[in-house]
């Protein structure tokens, strides 16, 4: 079985597996609107044929798609192929094809030098068991507009809604000083087109607010649904340069009060902790709930790629079961010509999984939590604080739902 990104005129294969994985309720004759992919994916097909001969739809066993993103890691930008519509169909399952498809994704992303690979799992034991592990987690919370009241200023500015062919470049210019944190994706054209003035399967409102001078200073994405309880504005991103422009936002949301029962906010950072300075907290409700997983693909070059604050070093076993290429100790060496990253046959001082040096590479987890939950073993205190200076823990938010 080989790995290929997939013919054109395999797309209707690589729909209906898809479809069958996560639309079944819609029925074999379900025809999904035919709106434009962003600029960024690619489809791949997992063929059951010898990868010298042209492949059948028929040979078709599995397929996905990735997306070629750019994140921020450690304050810099890195590759970071993100992993989407894993899909095969039922006959087909349990056999082993979708492990090795990824494995195959896993060794294209590292021939093609990205270093680092993300995804949102349908199962989060079944990524780990394949290296990914989780970098990040996000909150949920649903207030009744009313209690948005004593956050909401006095009028001013100017709200209205935006256009991508006339608004972008301001919009982009407010997302890029609002998302800020670690994993953020610097969002293209294409994504901002296909992925975020339009929805799923309903495309959101977006309105901006504007200051006195027309100056874009913050923007909200959501939609209306109708639920059990009422109607609930679904916030999707709500992001502002600041203090201002936020709290002018929240004005626009207690102003659906006359709509909506609830204003749910659906992707927030852990720490935002929304429902500080409600009249009555307890009107609201808040979840935390487990986001996207991450995975180094190749440990010499992400390593070697990122950015560090001290000068140290420091000699790592790592294990990897389906990576044979990174399943090695590797001494890092950090000095002021920058890092290094070099196989070695010698003890190491400590020994963990690609999952948490996944989780330790991008600051989702620091070295004392992943030795105290048993996923990090260090020789002595001092390899414990190198480690802490080397990769200390960052706020990660990847935001990006695909």
């Amino acid at each position: 079985m080989f790995l290929r990104q997939l013919p054109a005129d395999h797309r209707d294969a690589f729909r209906a597996m898809v479809d069958y994985a996560f639309r079944p309720t819609e029925g074999p004759d379900w025809q999904e609107q035919d709106r434009p992919l962003p600029d960024l994916f690619t489809r791949f097909g997992y063929y059951d044929a010898p990868p010298d001969e042209e492949p059948d739809p028929d040979d078709l066993r599995t397929v996905c798609g990735s997306y070629d993103f750019t994140v921020r890691i450690r304050g810099d930008w890195h590759a970071a192929g993100g992993v989407s519509a894993v899909a095969s169909p039922p006959e087909g399952r349990r056999q082993g094809a979708v492990s090795a498809m990824l494995d195959a994704l896993l060794e294209h992303y590292r021939e093609e030098g990205t270093a680092f690979s993300v995804l949102w799992p349908f199962e989060y034991e079944f990524y780990r068991r394949l290296g990914w592990a989780t970098c990040t987690n996000y909150a949920e919370a649903s207030i009744p507009p009313e209690q948005l009241a004593d956050s909401a200023p006095q009028p001013a500015g100017t709200f209205r809604t935006l256009d991508p062919d006339k608004d972008l470049a301001a919009i982009r210019k407010v997302h890029e000083t609002w998302a800020t944190e670690a994993l953020a994706v610097r969002r293209t054209d294409g994504w901002w087109r296909e992925r975020t003035f339009r929805g799923w399967e309903t495309d959101p409102y977006v309105y901006g607010w504007f200051d006195d001078e027309e100056t874009l200073r913050g923007y909200l994405i959501y939609t209306i649904s109708e639920g059990d309880d009422g109607r609930d504005m679904r916030v999707w991103e709500r992001a502002f340069t600041d203090h201002e422009a936020r709290a002018h936002l929240l004005r626009f949301c207690r102003d659906h009060d006359s709509q909506v029962e609830t204003v749910t906010f659906t992707t927030l950072s852990e720490w935002s902790r929304p429902i500080e300075g409600l009249p009555d907290p307890r009107a609201a409700t808040l979840e935390i709930k487990t986001g996207p997983m991450a995975r180094i693909v190749d440990v010499e070059a992400a390593l070697t790629a990122l950015s560090y604050d001290v000068q140290e070093s420091v000699v790592l076993a790592v294990s990897d079961e389906r990576c044979a290429w990174n399943d090695d100790t590797f001494e890092l060496r950090v000095d002021a010509a920058g890092a290094r990253v070099n196989r070695v046959e010698t003890t190491p001082d400590a020994e963990l999984d690609v999952g948490a040096l996944s989780q330790l590479a991008v600051g989702a987890r620091e070295a004392a939590e992943l030795e105290r939950t048993g996923d990090l073993t260090v020789s002595d205190a001092t390899v414990r604080e190198t480690l802490a200076d080397l990769f200390p823990d960052e706020r990660t938010y990847l935001r990006e739902g695909f």
